[in-house]
């Protein structure tokens, strides 16, 4: 587009619509996956749950992270979030999705404390891929 040859991959790119809360998602949905016939492991935890300081950013702490994977591939293929600012921090996934990064490596990486983005790492231990 700007004079710089690109190939279109469209497996990474996040979804948002700006309601209150933010509806954000990004890869495949189970139905998809189903349908090309991955074997998914999934799991939604609930946001007040899952982060350390929920009231952070709301006095009602509320929201949901999803995750789906790939259980033979070992990678994730699919998340969506309902809560403030998922528009911003549904991009890590975004990005795991895209570079197809391990489970395990994912497992391991630091997330931003406190944060919405915490939510990650408790979704990701409970996948069972």
């Amino acid at each position: 587009m700007l004079g710089t040859p690109r190939s279109a991959r469209y497996e990474g790119l996040p979804r948002v619509v700006f309601a209150d809360p933010e509806i954000a998602a990004v890869g495949m949905t189970a139905a998809q996956a189903h349908d090309t016939g991955i074997e998914v492991a999934s799991t939604e935890v609930s946001l007040p749950e899952a982060i350390a300081r929920p009231w952070t950013y709301e006095t009602d702490p509320r929201g949901t992270l999803g995750l789906l994977a790939d259980q033979r591939r070992k990678v994730l293929i699919g998340a969506w979030a309902v809560a403030p600012l998922a528009s911003e921090w549904i991009h890590p996934a975004a990005l795991a999705i895209r570079a197809q990064i391990p489970l395990d490596i994912l497992r391991d990486q630091v997330q931003q404390f406190p944060t919405y983005s915490e939510a990650y790492l408790a979704g990701l231990e409970l996948l069972d891929a």
